[in-house]
Parts: C-alpha cells; structure tokens; sequence
C-alpha cells in the first residue's frame, strides 16, 4: 500500500500463518496446537448475550438514501495508460471512510457509520444502495457465502466491529449474523457467539474468535456441532516456512479473509508481526483431507508505508484466487494458485486502475474484482480528503 501508514497503525497486527500438517522440523511456535475454547479476555464495554435486546435490526429503507454512499463522488480513476483490451473498470459508489467489503452474484456490501448506528448495505445497484441492517453497536468484517438453499448471504458480526475489539483485542460478546440476499431475512448463526467473522457454505460454517494467547482461533460448525480446527503449522525450518517469512511474535497471527467451499475446502489468509520482515501475509488452502497448502506470501519490510496483505480469497474449481496487495516497490497484481500451492495466473490490473496498487479491502464477484480505493498520499477519512472509491475492474479471466 502507499504512504497509509496512519492508517495502517489503528489496526491490530493482522493474517498470517504457516505450513503443511504434519511437516518436520523446527520448533512448534504458537498456534500449531489443536485450539481450544477462547479464554475469556478482560471485560469488555460490548454488550453481552443478556444484554438490552434488539441491537441488530432490518433498516427502513425510507432513510436509504439521505446521507447515503450515493451523496459521495469518488475521485475519478486516471487511467492514461489503459488498452482497448484491458477489463474496463466502473464506479459503484463514494465511501465516507474506508471499509471492508464482501461481493457475490451482483450484491456488493460494505460497512458504514450514519447517524450514530452502524450500517450493513448493499451497494450492488450504484443508483439504489439498500439497507441490510443496521445496529447500535459496530459491525465486523462481511464475508460472503451461500446457505443451505442455495441463495447468496452475507455473515458478519453484528459488534465485532467496536473499538474494544478492533483496537483493544477484546472478545466481542455476540453470534454471527446470516443475511440472506434473496429473501433479506437475517438469522443468528448457532454457536458462533464472541466470533469475528466468519463464511458459509451451505449448512457448514467456519469462524474465528479472539485468544489472548495466539491471536486467533479457527472453528468449524459441521452438522450443528462446532469443533475447532488447527491452524497451519509455522514452524522455524520447516519445509514450507520460508526463513524470510519471519518467525511469529506470540499472539499476533490474525485471520484477513475467509471463504469455505462446499466441498470441503477452506482458504484463509493469515497474518503475523515478526522482527524481521515487520509483517507477513500468507494465503493458505486446506484440502478436503484436512492438509494445509501454502499458497503465497507477501512481506513488509518496514511499516511505515503501509502493509502489504493478500486481500478477498475465493476459492474456484481446483484452486483458489486473491489479490496479492502492493507498496512503493512492490506493485498489486491478481493471483491465481492451483491446490497444490503452484501459481497458475499472476495479472496485474495496473493499467486499468490507474496504478499499482489499490488500497484496503477487495473482493470477487464472478470475473470482476470489487475494491476500495483512494488517492495515494491522502487516504479517504484524513481531514482535507476526496471520499474514497468502491469500484470495480473485469471481466478477468483466471485459470
């Protein structure tokens, strides 16, 4: 990323993991044991279980609009340099702030503050942005997936979002919310309660949840029971823990992206603070066997230009894809790596976006990847800012 430093340092140490089940060699670092129940952090000022109902309810959509992502111009993409043959890109919306973004069949859903609530919304229509939710409380990161009946939903923690969990590392005390986009109903997720985010494929749900002692946890909910999965090994020596990927410092790893398919695959993006690289982000592919696969990894050397993270993991027939994100001397390109981990397609998207690297969050919708963006040097939310972009660029074409 560039010159997002500011912005980066808010955020907890985030992604990143490590290697094949089963590996040899080297000493076990945290979070290669088989986890367990989340030991309670310390008190945290988001409501509990018990606490005032109703904090997540449907919007009316009478209020959709006021105020809305629409009233927003983004700053216009320069793209001197872009071909006839290069994937047009498109504006969908100006953001106020940056935010984490979940995309599938046509539906685009972001995050944003209004009003003193916090807002779930779908802005795949540009013209007609809609209210999913909204809550008194923060909303988490969106992650999109599919349900038992097929149709396309969205999961997010209705409080996961609050600055005692995002900054502070608190545990939020709520379950994950279902939102069907087909029928706009919304469900708590069972046994999901004090999770961060989390994806679906039909009736199976994967999620992650806070531990004071590794930095985060992974489950798996499987025929109504929820059990938990072990992260991949990082281990110093280990066949494929590369030494320049860094040795994890206890309790940074953090899980920046899901998505679990329906035939047992999960992908995870994990990242971990290390003295040397100052951060790793590592994409990772576990097999319906239960193996894990180190797809990619992507270092920041020094911090103080922004972060460079593996963004938007979804996973494809024989493989999965991400965007791999850039700084100064490392631009983003879109990635394509088969289950074994070899890279099958590596396309950077520079010349129709207007420059090397997008920034914060994006997502995948068919052939077209969905982003955030701002302007190099001024990132949206800084006083004196243009409003950021939500965009998108394709068709691409990856195999």
């Amino acid at each position: 990323m560039v010159a997002v430093a500011a912005f980066a340092s808010l955020l907890p140490a985030t992604l990143h993991a490590a290697q094949p089940a089963g590996a040899g060699g080297g000493t076990a670092l945290p979070g290669n044991e088989l986890p367990g129940e989340p030991i309670s952090a310390e008190p945290s000022s988001v409501p509990a279980d018990n606490a005032e109902p109703a904090p997540v309810a449907p919007a009316t959509q009478e209020s959709t609009i006021v105020d809305s992502t629409a009233t927003l111009t983004a700053p216009a993409l320069a793209t001197p340099l872009r071909r006839a043959t290069d994937p047009l890109t498109q504006d969908l919306a100006g953001l106020g702030q940056p935010t984490a973004i979940a995309a599938v069949d046509g539906h685009v859903v972001i995050v944003r503050a209004r009003g003193g609530r916090s807002e779930l919304v779908d802005v795949g229509d540009p013209n007609a942005p809609h209210i999913l939710l909204s809550s008194t409380r923060a909303f988490g990161t969106p992650v999109a997936g599919r349900n038992a009946d097929g149709h396309p939903v969205v999961v997010v923690s209705p409080c996961a979002g609050a600055d005692e969990v995002v900054l502070l590392r608190r545990a939020p005390n709520c379950p994950l919310r279902a939102v069907d986009l087909t029928t706009g109903l919304s469900s708590a997720v069972p046994g999901s309660a004090g999770a961060l985010q989390g994806d679906m494929a039909g009736p199976n749900v994967v999620f992650t949840r806070q531990s004071p002692q590794v930095g985060v946890r992974l489950y798996l909910r499987v025929d109504g029971a929820v059990r938990p999965l072990a992260l991949p090994k990082m281990a110093k020596g280990a066949p494929d823990w590369p030494r320049a990927i860094g040795d994890p410092i206890a309790g940074t790893l953090t899980v920046a992206g899901l998505d679990l398919g329906d035939d047992g695959r999960l992908a995870v993006v994990v990242g971990h603070r290390s003295r040397t690289p100052k951060y790793t982000s590592t994409l990772w592919l576990r097999d319906a066997g239960g193996a894990w696969h180190r797809e990619v990894s992507v270092n920041t050397p020094r911090d103080d230009l922004g972060v460079r993270r593996v963004l938007g993991p979804q996973l494809d027939e024989g493989g999965v894809r991400a965007y791999v994100e850039g700084v100064v001397e490392g631009p983003s390109f879109v990635g394509r790596w088969n289950n074994a981990g070899r890279s099958t397609t590596r396309y950077s998207v520079r010349r129709s976006i207007g420059r090397a690297t997008i920034l914060r969050d994006a997502a995948y919708d068919g052939t077209r990847l969905v982003f955030v963006d701002w302007l190099p040097g001024l990132p949206c939310g800084s006083e004196g800012a243009s409003a950021c972009g939500l965009r998108a660029v394709g068709p691409l074409t990856l195999r």
